[in-house]
């Protein structure tokens, strides 16, 4: 007996130190079949979402028991035996299994020529499984030292797979909790994107970027209702070619579209598997042709109306599962409201900019010789702004600053902005007046008061020979400098009854020997490189090319 507890307490040992369910069942049948001479040991584990036993571990089994034992769950409301040991978690023993009434008929007739012990995995009066173990009846049934030993290990068992269970729970909720997490995020990301940029572009970009970090998956296209019908605007794969129906800009076949469905019916919808798809319509065997298998749709809902859809697949069947569909719908509910906010404010933008523009323009108007004056020299100083790698609000006041830099000429006498010739001494100083009065004209409109000092000094000079209040090198703002290089530039190359116009080359050359004095030299340089790259892909060298390129 010395060696059996010596045993038993060694194998106790090494059960504690392993880190996996199998070899727990594996390491215990084999301590028991060695220690008690079982004939063979099946373990199940009780699911309490399923309420019953799931299929058996085990070793030593007939193969006329695997069926029974490794294939079928047993049910506690079925099997009188697993209901008591549940209720009572105590073992019992069947020394006489084919006329016990705790089984089915089934399992008496399985079980008839053995004597079956049946030992519950206990673990703080919570029964997480069942060891079940049998000798043949030629043998003496378990004594009570037998059953000792086995209830020892069993419990010990217990405790290690129950801190296995514990941990791969805790792991599992660390996950989830991680995912749920990154979703929070992801969708923080996204409301940064709203709230720092108005711009569709950015918007569809972020948002493409975390869906696909989020899924994982291959394909995301974002598609936007448009004449009764919807239109790609954008749309990104991960290592596959984008379809050309589905490149932006490309109106969508709504004939068998899963997108379309989403749209029409302002619900979510999916295919687990494109092969298998019936009545697959053009938009569907493209993508399996592609190499997309699986599909989701969800409609880009805002004020209650289906204003779009996000379309998403993968490589891979069956990859949108329940849980991550709703996620994808949560970050899809905030593109479309930051989208819709997009759009309005471009409306906004864009009827306030064709506001401004036709108030230039009839500026622009009073005089033969100005006319598209404002605009160009808007289109320029954007290009210039870019070009420097200005953001997107400091080339949005230079926008303005470009194409309102003349506005105050409204109060100039006609007279001087007609003249076909070049202005006298005495005419000069009412025209020096017109960036000051583009100034008062324009101070009660609130949104553009950072685009005031772009007006006011768009005719300083780096020496401080300009006006109004000659102001030198980097006093000048940077919007007004470089208005001042598209201003120049424009009257250069323009007709004018006192003079010809000149050519891109010669206008640069103008630009580069006023650098230093007259303008800002880093200015210059990158307008200089801009007019070069376009006219090596033009080949001319008259200005026209400048305004096809804007």
């Amino acid at each position: 007996m010395t060696g059996t507890y010596t045993e038993l307490i060694e194998g106790s040992e090494r059960l504690s130190g392993l880190t996996d369910v199998d070899e727990v069942i594996k390491d215990l049948s084999r301590l028991l079949r060695k220690l008690v001479k079982t004939r063979w040991i099946a373990v199940y584990f009780f699911d309490r979402e399923r309420r019953d036993f799931a299929p058996a571990r085990s070793t030593g089994l007939p193969a006329s028991f695997v069926p029974v034992f490794r294939e079928m769950p047993l049910a506690p409301d079925k099997i009188p035996l697993l209901k008591s040991m549940l209720r009572k978690r105590q073992h019992l023993m069947l020394t006489d299994p084919g006329s016990s009434d705790l089984l089915t008929p089934k399992l008496r007739k399985l079980l008839r020529n053995l004597c079956v012990l049946a030992v519950p995995m206990v673990v703080r009066t919570q029964v997480i499984g069942a060891v079940f173990m049998a000798r043949t009846r030629d043998n003496p049934p378990f004594s009570a030292t037998e059953t000792a030993i086995i209830r020892d290990l069993v419990s010990h068992a217990a405790l290690v797979v129950s801190h296995m269970q514990l941990f791969d729970e805790s792991l599992d909720m660390a996950l989830d909790l991680a995912g749920r997490i990154d979703v929070i995020l992801t969708i923080d990301e996204i409301n940064k994107a709203i709230s720092s940029s108005l711009s569709r572009e950015r918007i569809m970009e972020t948002a493409m970027a975390q869906v696909e970090r989020i899924t994982g998956c291959e394909f995301v296209a974002i598609l936007q209702a448009e004449g009764g019908g919807l239109k790609v605007m954008s749309s990104h794969a991960s290592g596959l070619e984008i379809p050309a129906p589905l490149r932006p800009g490309a109106p969508l076949s709504l004939a068998g579209c899963t997108a379309w469905t989403a749209f029409r019916t302002g619900r979510s919808a999916g295919i687990a598997d494109l092969a298998d798809a019936r009545k697959a319509g053009t938009v569907t065997r493209t993508l399996l042709a592609a190499g997309i298998r699986s599909l989701l749709a969800i409609p880009l809902m805002s004020r209650d109306q289906v204003k779009g859809v996000l379309l998403l697949g993968d490589t891979e069947p069956g990859t949108f599962a329940r849980g991550e569909t709703f996620t994808i719908e949560k970050i899809a509910s905030q593109m479309a409201v930051a989208l819709e906010n997009a759009r309005l404010y471009e409306d906004m933008r864009s009827l306030f900019f064709n506001t401004v523009s036709s108030l230039a323009n009839a500026i622009d108007a009073k005089s033969p010789w100005t006319k598209g004056h404002s605009e160009r020299v808007m289109h320029i100083s954007t290009r210039i702004a870019k070009e420097m790698g200005l953001s997107e609000r400091e080339v949005e006041q230079i926008r303005l600053g470009g194409l309102l830099h003349d506005i105050g000429k409204i109060g100039v006498i006609e007279a001087l902005l007609e003249k076909p010739a070049l202005l006298s001494e005495d005419e000069f100083p009412p025209m020096r007046l017109h960036p000051e009065k583009g100034v008062a004209i324009l101070t009660p409109i609130a949104q553009l008061k950072e685009v005031l000092p772009v007006i006011l000094y768009h005719h300083e000079r780096l020496d401080g020979s300009g006006y109004p209040e000659g102001l030198t090198g980097d006093h000048i703002p940077l919007g007004a400098r470089i208005v001042a290089v598209a201003d120049s530039f424009d009257a250069m190359v323009s007709e004018r009854p006192y003079k010809h116009a000149y050519t891109l080359t010669e206008a640069l050359e103008e630009l580069r020997a006023g650098a230093g004095s007259q303008f800002d030299p880093v200015v210059v340089e990158y307008f200089t490189r801009y007019v070069k790259r376009v006219m090596g892909k033009s080949g001319s060298n008259t200005p026209g090319v400048l305004w096809e390129a804007a």
